[in-house]
């Protein structure tokens, strides 16, 4: 039984590399969870064959990143799967044995947020979209000082916010896809920043709910 899955964003892995092993830690004081980790800095492949590739030949290279991420952070964990999955069935699979897992991509065109939010609707599991900013904000805080951090945004207007931002690696926060899975099953979704201390009780931290 999965009870919770996190879309673990690759900038998380980056920022925590040197302290990855506590990354590790804090996830494990969840029980029962899936993580679905973004490629983060190797996205830098996917850039370099983006113009002389077809889109899904540089989706699989950014899947390959990913699961390389998920690979290096399944090592430090104590009780996960084994083996990475690359089917919804093989995270059926390990799940069943009572074990965590960590993953990466799935299929060329699918975000990982969107991979995430599928196995959250699989299980019904609450979903937790963990990022380097803290939260959604009314504009992009970097280029407007007055954006505003939402503790609260309805499944409606976050789609329109995402609307076509939905292609794997230039997408922003949470994709359109992903949006368009929580609305449909009405999830219980939170986005908010990858603190160490955060990711041991992501129910309680602060951050901004997404509400179906």
């Amino acid at each position: 039984m999965v009870e919770k899955v996190f879309a673990l964003g690759g900038s998380v892995i980056n920022q925590n590399f040197e302290k990855l092993d506590e990354l590790a830690e804090a996830l494990e004081e969840n029980k029962h969870f899936v993580a679905v980790v973004g490629g983060g800095h190797l996205k830098k492949h996917q850039d370099a064959v983006r113009d002389e590739c077809t889109k899904a030949e540089t989706d699989l290279v950014g899947i390959a990143a990913t699961r390389l991420n998920a690979r290096t952070l399944q090592a430090l964990l104590d009780n996960a799967a084994p083996e990475i999955p690359e089917t919804l069935d093989e995270v059926k699979q390990a799940a069943s044995q009572g074990q965590n897992v960590v993953m990466g991509g799935l299929n060329p065109g699918f975000s990982t947020d969107a991979v995430a939010t599928v196995v959250a609707e699989l299980y019904d599991a609450d979903l937790y979209f963990v990022t380097d900013v803290d939260g959604i904000y009314t504009d992009d805080p970097e280029e407007n000082e007055d954006a505003e951090m939402l503790e609260e945004i309805s499944v409606e207007e976050l789609l329109e916010m995402t609307e076509g931002k939905n292609e794997p690696g230039l997408y922003s926060i949470v994709d359109e896809t992903a949006v368009q899975i929580i609305q449909r099953s009405n999830l219980k979704a939170k986005v908010f920043q990858g603190d160490i201390e955060k990711l041991e009780k992501p129910e309680k931290a602060e951050g901004t709910d997404i509400i179906s």
